[in-house]
């Protein structure tokens, strides 16, 4: 099968980068970052609550957590870890995680700390300036990023991401892919993702697949785990979140450039997928 044809270019930007400790028991709360975040625990314990699931750090292991995803922390007096941030997206601006399942957590292996130590060694001064995200997530660092000195130094770190970030994905099931392509799965996507402003119907997507509405409906369900209207909705909330915490854009101009069509029903499904109105969502700490 052509991966390629279902993947396409897949861009990583590095964002921050360290080996940091705590000193004593920390917690953050519902933590939410336009990016991509990876661990790695050399020492200690604590746990992470993504969604209802309690996923308990170890040392020893791996754990990513995707952009966008709420996330609370505990890390107990002791915890080490690197850790790196990024954007990870595809060149056509699609998100992986709407096509790769991911998992959490992985053992790692001794490559996985060599990865670390050598990332860090080509970039040491990306460190975030203090553990809390209520000082570190200012727009001033979510709009940062990492000056390349040369080819060579672009072309090896985002090489090492690569690999780090190639521990999590599952394996793709043959069926799911077949599918994708065999109803066009991937041009569609990448149509909702560069149409949010515009009126965007299950009529239309269907069309764009061959087939009736109705079954166009559950073959999108049953590849992307969600029905056609409610991954649009998803994708718009995604972009209401990033414009919210990158810029200082009003919220009326956010609501246009999501492809709401009020600011009540704009406000009423933001709290429902995020959990958080837009106000409160801009004033969180990540």
């Amino acid at each position: 099968m052509d991966f390629e044809q279902i993947n396409g270019e897949l861009l990583f930007q590095l964002r921050n980068i360290s080996l940091s400790g705590f000193l004593t028991d920390s917690d953050y709360e519902d933590i939410v970052s336009p990016f991509t975040r990876i661990y790695l625990i050399t020492q200690g314990s604590g746990f992470l609550i993504i969604g209802k699931s309690k996923i308990e750090l170890e040392e020893g292991f791996l754990y990513l957590i995707p952009s966008y995803t709420s996330c609370t922390y505990h890390f107990k007096s002791g915890l080490a870890h690197y850790y790196l941030h990024a954007s990870i997206d595809f060149l056509n601006g699609l998100s992986p995680y709407s096509l790769y399942p991911v998992k959490y957590k992985v053992a790692a292996v001794n490559l996985d700390t060599a990865l670390f130590q050598r990332i860090l060694e080509l970039n040491p001064d990306i460190k975030l300036p203090h553990h809390h995200p209520d000082i570190y997530q200012t727009k001033q660092w979510l709009n940062r990023k990492v000056v390349y000195k040369s080819p060579a130094h672009y072309l090896e770190t985002v090489g090492i991401m690569q690999q780090l970030f190639s521990r999590f994905v599952e394996p793709q099931q043959m069926q799911t892919l077949s599918g994708m392509l065999k109803y066009n799965i991937q041009t569609i996507l990448l149509y909702i993702q560069n149409n949010l402003q515009s009126e965007i119907t299950v009529d239309h997507l269907a069309g764009m697949a061959c087939l009736s509405r109705d079954h166009f409906a559950k073959v999108f369900k049953s590849i992307m785990g969600f029905s056609p209207m409610d991954y649009v909705i998803r994708k718009r909330v995604e972009r209401a979140q990033f414009l919210l915490v990158t810029t200082k854009l009003a919220h009326k101009e956010i609501i246009e450039k999501a492809g709401f069509r009020s600011v009540a029903y704009f406000s009423r499904i933001f709290r429902k997928v995020v959990g958080y109105t837009p106000e409160e969502y801009r004033k969180m700490p990540g």
